[in-house]
């Protein structure tokens, strides 16, 4: 699986927002025990042109997805490819004729893992590179997709805030009400007690995001096959418990853009990367942050609670980052999107998830 892995920067070295995947990261989700292939299926093809690669793509079969959700939709994803219509066809049609031989009738992507990992294809915003865990591709990606005949499904935002921005008074004092109203408390993350922490995490991300698109119910599996890589870059007091009477009622996760120092790795070979890696872990901290998680209780929507978690992020952060990204959003969720835009942040990235045509599929 390392040629798998390292296709992607065969094809796009030469783009300056290419961010590399941190050695081993894609080819270990391959392996036996990687939840991934536990509970579903990653099958993946390399397309080869004139003896050389051009191409990836995974045709993946999620469990957890058909269980919850009772239909027979599977994905496509870590779909990579020159620019070049027949490689890309080609990788697609095997992808495809893959999950219709297992009896799938809907076929969606770009998913690299899950909904809950990196997904969708970026649409807008190709002047800068990807924040953590979230995915890059040229422009040449998206006009493939559509000679593809690929279907527009959902569009998912991206936004972006400043530091400098300071959070308005009238947000803060919303807060302040929230808090004496409802007498809840934020707290940081404990790192000492990091398994127990998961745990709260993987339970409110099920109890609080089930209203989410796509939503499929996570297993504490991938929480903690998750954390064996980000526990070293984890900023403690960026990830938020909301707490009544000290029981969890809301979390947030915003994780320091650790792409960053792979950006910095592009220039050493990749057996070194690691070393490389690691020294900027030791050395130097991000500039950068992502805001991926927030979720709410159900007894708890519609109060406030989310501004508490902005808010606070925002205050906390802005003492260590220049600024960072809230993604990713769904284009419909007005309530968000409407929360973010009065913290100061402003929309900048689009990515969408296609479907392949019933006809092909």
């Amino acid at each position: 699986m390392s040629l798998f892995e390292r296709i992607p920067e065969r094809l796009l070295r030469n783009d300056p927002y290419f961010v590399p995947p941190f050695p081993g990261s894609v080819a270990k989700l391959f392996k036996s025990d990687s939840p991934y292939q536990r509970f579903g299926e990653l099958i993946p093809f390399i397309a080869f042109k004139d003896g050389a690669p051009a191409g990836r793509i995974v045709a993946m079969v999620a469990n957890g997805h058909n269980e919850y959700y009772k239909d027979r939709v599977a994905f496509f994803g870590f779909f990579d490819f020159a620019n070049d219509l027949e490689v890309a066809k080609s990788l697609l049609d095997t992808a495809v004729a893959a999950l219709k031989d297992r009896g799938f009738t809907e076929i969606r992507g770009p998913y690299n893992q899950t909904i809950n990992a990196e997904c969708g294809l970026l649409v807008e915003g190709f002047d800068s590179p990807p924040q953590v865990m979230m995915p890059y591709n040229p422009p040449y990606y998206v006009e493939i997709f559509e000679k593809l005949g690929l279907v527009p499904l959902r569009n998912l935002l991206a936004f972006r805030i400043s530091a400098e921005v300071e959070a308005p008074q009238r947000i803060l004092k919303i807060c302040e009400r929230v808090k004496r109203t409802t007498g809840l408390t934020l707290r940081p993350l404990n790192k000492s007690k990091l398994d127990d922490e998961l745990k709260i995490c993987h339970k409110l991300f099920n109890e609080t995001l089930d209203r989410n698109w796509g939503f499929v119910p996570s297993k504490i599996e991938e929480w903690q096959y998750g954390a064996q890589d980000m526990k070293a870059v984890v900023d403690p007091s960026l990830v938020l418990f909301a707490e009544k009477n000290g029981v969890p009622v809301g979390f947030s996760i915003c994780f320091p853009d650790i792409n960053e120092f792979m950006m910095d790795c592009r220039s050493w070979p990749q057996a070194l990367r690691p070393l490389k890696f690691v020294w900027k872990l030791l050395t130097s901290r991000p500039k950068q942050a992502r805001l991926a998680i927030l979720g709410v209780t159900p007894e708890f929507r519609g109060k406030g609670v989310a501004a508490l978690f902005y808010a606070e992020t925002l205050l906390t952060g802005k003492k260590r980052y220049t600024g960072g990204e809230m993604s990713w959003v769904e284009e419909n969720n007005e309530e968000i999107i409407k929360g973010i835009t009065l913290m100061g942040g402003e929309k900048y990235k689009t990515y969408r998830i296609y479907q392949v045509p019933t006809q092909t599929a």
